[in-house]
């Protein structure tokens, strides 16, 4: 749902910056409508609660088990990482990000695919 100044984190393993963008980027219909992507559908999100201009997502070069570095270079990292290392050990190794600001995801769905929900912090 909606909630400003929230960020929810998604880690995941993907082949390439292609394959995610495919994945998570919303598509349109021959009338212009948005249509949601794979990810959207995949965890049940309302496309409606998210706005696609504070969507980040990224594939690193090479898998990682520190949450630390799957952060590294997005928006706030400097005040997530910090938090996120409190509480989180990752037991398994991802290379994509996808984290979705205003948006505090309501957990309906933990994994599937390749994809895993982590967590929603306060990136303020």
């Amino acid at each position: 749902m909606v909630k400003q100044g929230m960020v929810s984190i998604w880690l995941g393993n993907i082949k390439n910056e292609n394959s995610i963008e495919e994945y998570v980027d919303l598509k349109y219909d021959e009338d212009g409508e948005s249509v949601p992507s794979k990810f959207f559908i995949d965890f049940n999100i309302d496309m409606n609660e998210t706005d696609v201009d504070f969507i980040e997502k990224a594939v690193l070069k090479e898998n990682s088990n520190n949450i630390s570095v799957m952060l590294e270079g997005c928006s706030y990292e400097e005040i997530m990482i910090p938090k996120i290392n409190k509480h989180f050990n990752l037991t398994k190794s991802y290379n994509a990000v996808v984290l979705i600001y205003n948006f505090e995801y309501d957990n309906k769905i933990n994994s599937i695919g390749e994809f895993d929900f982590i967590t929603s912090i306060s990136y303020v």
